[in-house]
């Protein structure tokens, strides 16, 4: 389906680039990208660049982001292919696979195959996607195992065109199945065709921290689409130093290009860390990079390994092309025949390619050079540009596919041949080598080639080409007018014109992508063929009434159709000059300008008729050649702006619309804290009182004056509108009622208390005085013993509470000796609520019970044992309250 030119540019590495139209890699240094491994790159039949991705980005042919965000990764091995839609000239699909499980994180899910559609009819021919499509999700895993939910895919995609010659099969793996989705003229078939092999590999990783290695590597289809080699670069799980890089395999197997079946698995390679691999251009020949490492996956040296398919033992094939230090890279075939090499040193870098020069040839005889392709400093990394690999096959190729042209069809295949046989898919065939085949309609046809030898025929080669009719544009001369009065003589004919004016006027299809170049001769329009002798489309004419020629072409072809236009000039009818204001409500200095309705107004001002078209220019020199015009809807500070006012048959010049910014009252949302008593309660927008007039209002309540009055709290909001100039702002007053303190508990520890209440931050608190001494936080340390009572009021002090607690506890001394001081021991604090039937028992060193008494109705105890006084000593006590012990402790008695 593809031409091989479209595989013409590469992008990849770190911004590095190669360009193989000259027959011979060129380097290129104006890559955007920097990529490890991943990446993908599409120009159009001539080898004119489109667009390149790493899988997450897509930059357009100028190296602009042309979007962002898809669902690749750039390290991924195949983090993307590009996919030309069958029967259309201008769509593509970017399929991409996403990060490696490395990189799997709980909140950071791989998402798996995805496509998104490009058309590079949008963005002026710089192509863009499609919407709707974007990073569409397509199922290569069973939905029923959490597993493989988790995981999705491997990293491996490859594609080749199906045996039909239109559609394209796109392929990929995971655990023990291939997935195969088929690209038709009516989009991705979003099921796939499912084939499982004997060998499973893993989807899992032994955790966060280590990779499955068995997910990276290649995989690629043979250019003819027979066969299809995967690398597993490990088939062990495990974490590193274990050993597992060397359990990686390559198998083969057979691909039915009819059906996208895959089967009969081969193990050609194993024991080895694996990654790059590669068919030559006639598919008979496998090449292989793989990495040898220690038993501490410590790296060793890298062998580029050859494979004859054709032998009846491939795996006893093998032969070794070259080792080296480097590490083992990617292997891609390029238009030229050569297989291409990426990598470099280990724990080094390069900015060269190797090459395998002969890839058809068994042994040395392939001729592969190591770091001889110069990328001008840019460096190379382990990916190369994933392709369609049938661009590759040799077969045949076509040039000239305008209608109304006769389309040249040529061999380009290195089989020998004695006989050819031409279907060009419109039911009309050729026996000629070369035949030449003009179509009657526009579309895609499937051309079909059969080589025969002495009678004995190869199997047909089958390619879809597309034959677009020219654009369509008008037969007469189109009058271009330009105001004759920017120039020193004002009645010379002569002016500055601005060509592209024109487009619009002489296409006859505006939907169709086209792509329109100026020529002074009709001669020079047609005998450009490169399209570099145009005149620029800013173009001063050189007589009254000359004539320029306009090539349109459509995009992505070499069809087009030339239109003339004349070069008119005539007198400006003078335009007044006009202000727009509008207000600034975020008091930026800026504000944005309606200037479509401002074209109305000035329409209806000057009595113009609706063919009457009204612009707007940042300057009067842009102004006069209608270029850079500005949008409906614009942005700026006070400043001049300039009209222009144009139909098909008159020139009015250019007038001044003076764009004023008026400042807008400084408002703000508001939040209040009120008391229940407050209620009801005034709000209104803060504006001051002499300008409310100016404004309108309107009240989420219904209400349209500048102040209301409101019962309860909620969240309001008023838009106030400039009454003369129409903008607005909204504010929001969120009015919060002060609830009544609500304690939920005292939590007393010793001679510290916390009040707990239900809402702590917005509260304050005070110990034994109901007036003064509140504090926010909500601990009190170091209180005393006995009764207290603590007060809890919210911030605005709309209202309080309080509660009565008791700090329990006794002094460690007492001296019984009738001075009126310290005579009796007791305990002080207990709450009478909390303790019932209480008694406290003091006793001796020895634990004699010396005392029993109530210390709610006892003043204590004297210091006597019966009548006699006891020495002094340490004494103990203990306090039971029905029987159960509360406290415990012991006291000095001093005399």
């Amino acid at each position: 389906m593809f031409a091989q030119e479209e595989s013409a540019i590469w992008y990849f590495g770190d911004k590095a680039g190669l360009d193989f139209r000259s027959g011979a890699p060129v380097p290129l240094i104006n890559s955007e990208m920097e990529t490890k491994e991943g990446c993908a790159t599409i120009a159009d039949k001539d080898g004119n660049l489109l667009f390149y991705t790493d899988g997450i980005t897509v930059w357009n042919r100028n190296h602009q982001v042309m979007e962002s965000g898809l669902l690749g990764h750039n390290s991924s091995t195949q983090s993307a292919v590009i996919i030309k839609k069958p029967g259309s000239n201008t769509n593509y699909y970017v399929f991409c696979t996403d990060k490696p499980s490395f990189f799997l994180t709980p909140d950071d899910p791989i998402d798996g195959l995805t496509f998104s559609e490009i058309n590079m009819s949008l963005n002026n021919g710089l192509g863009g996607i499609v919407p709707q499509t974007k990073n569409t999700h397509l199922i290569t895993y069973n939905v029923s195992d959490s597993e493989e939910s988790k995981y999705k895919c491997s990293e491996k995609l490859t594609a080749v065109t199906a045996a039909d010659g239109s559609s394209v099969w796109v392929i990929t793996q995971f655990t023990n199945k291939f997935y195969t989705f088929k690209v038709t003229a009516n989009g991705v078939n979003t099921t796939p065709v499912i084939s499982q092999v004997p060998l499973q590999v893993t989807p899992r990783v032994k955790d966060f921290e280590s990779p499955n290695v068995s997910e990276i590597g290649y995989l690629k289809v043979s250019p003819n689409g027979s066969k299809l080699a995967i690398v597993h670069s490990a088939t062990s799980l495990g974490g590193p130093k274990t050993g597992t890089k060397n359990s990686g395999k390559v198998l083969v197997y057979d691909f039915d290009n009819t059906s996208g079946k895959v089967s009969n698995e081969k193990l050609i390679l194993n024991n080895n860390y694996p990654y790059g691999v590669e068919f030559s251009p006639n598919s008979k020949i496998i090449y292989i990079t793989s990495a040898t490492f220690d038993n501490n996956d410590i790296f060793q040296e890298s062998n580029l390994f050859q494979f004859n398919i054709e032998s009846g033992d491939v795996s006893a094939s093998k032969k070794i092309i070259n080792t080296s230090n480097y590490v083992a890279g990617a292997l891609q075939l390029a238009i030229d025949g050569k297989i291409y090499r990426a990598g470099y040193p280990s724990f080094g870098s390069s900015s060269k390619l190797s090459v395998i020069n002969n890839p058809n040839e068994i042994g040395n005889a392939c001729n592969y050079q190591a770091g001889v392709i110069d990328l001008n400093s840019k460096k190379v990394e382990l990916g190369l540009p994933n392709f369609i690999q049938s661009i590759f096959q040799y077969s045949f190729n076509y040039e000239f596919n305008c209608l109304g042209e006769k389309t040249h069809f040529y061999i380009t295949s290195k089989d020998p041949y004695t006989a050819a046989h031409w279907d060009f898919g419109d039911g009309s065939n050729s026996n000629e080598t070369e035949p030449y085949h003009e179509y009657t309609n526009p579309g895609a046809y499937t051309v079909s080639l059969t080589m025969y030898v002495n009678g004995v025929n190869y199997a047909p080669l089958k390619k879809e080409i597309y034959i677009s009719a020219p654009p369509k544009v008008i037969t007469s001369t189109y009058d271009l007018v330009q105001c004759d009065s920017y120039d020193n003589d004002p009645n010379d004919g002569i002016a500055t014109f601005n060509l592209e004016q024109a487009n619009p006027k002489i296409v006859l299809e505006p939907d169709d992508p086209v792509h329109i170049l100026y020529y002074n001769s009709e001669s020079d329009a047609i005998l450009d063929q490169s399209n570099s002798k145009t005149i620029n489309p800013i173009y001063r004419n050189k007589n009254q009434n000359e004539i320029i020629y306009a090539k349109v072409i459509k995009l992505n072809t070499d069809c087009y159709n030339i239109a003339t236009i004349r070069l008119k000039t005539t007198q400006q009818i003078t335009l007044s000059d006009y202000v727009l204001q509008t207000c600034d409500p975020e008091n930026k200095s800026k504000a944005i300008f309606d200037l479509a309705k401002e074209k109305q107004t000035i329409t209806n001002d000057l009595n113009l008729s609706e063919e009457v078209n009204i612009s707007f220019y940042k300057n009067e020199t842009d102004a006069a050649i209608g270029k850079n015009t500005l949008p409906d809807l614009y942005e700026s500070g006070n400043k001049n702006i300039y009209i222009r006012a144009e139909s098909d048959n008159h020139c009015y010049g250019t007038g001044i619309l003076s764009l004023q910014v008026r400042g807008f009252p400084k408002i703000n949302n508001k939040e209040l804290y009120v008391c229940p008593n407050e209620f009801p309660l005034n709000i209104n927008t803060g504006l001051d009182r002499n300008i409310i007039s100016n404004y309108n209002y309107t009240w989420n309540t219904g209400e349209n004056t500048e102040e209301i009055s409101v019962t309860q709290a909620g969240n309001y909001s008023v838009e106030i509108t400039d009454s003369n100039l129409g903008c607005s702002k909204t504010i929001h007053i969120e009015i919060h009622e002060n609830p009544l303190p609500s304690i939920t508990n005292l939590n007393i520890n010793n001679t510290t208390i916390k009040i707990e209440t239900d809402d702590s931050s917005n509260y304050e608190y005070s110990v034994d005085n109901q007036f003064s001494g509140y504090q926010t936080n909500n601990e009190f340390h170091n209180l005393t013993t006995g009764e207290h009572e603590v007060f809890v009021r919210d911030k605005n002090q709309c209202s309080y509470t309080s509660q009565k607690f008791y700090i329990l506890g006794f002094p460690e001394f007492f001296t019984p000796n009738n001075d009126g001081i310290n005579d009796f021991w007791t305990l002080k604090g207990l709450d009478p609520n909390l303790y019932h039937n209480v008694k406290v028992c003091i006793f001796d060193r020895f634990g004699k019970l010396l005392y029993v008494f109530d210390p709610n109705d006892n003043q204590g105890w004297n210091g006597k044992n019966g009548n006699e006084k006891v020495p002094s000593d340490d004494y103990w006590f203990t306090l039971k309250s029905d029987e159960r012990t509360i406290l415990k402790g012991h006291f000095t008695l001093k005399r």
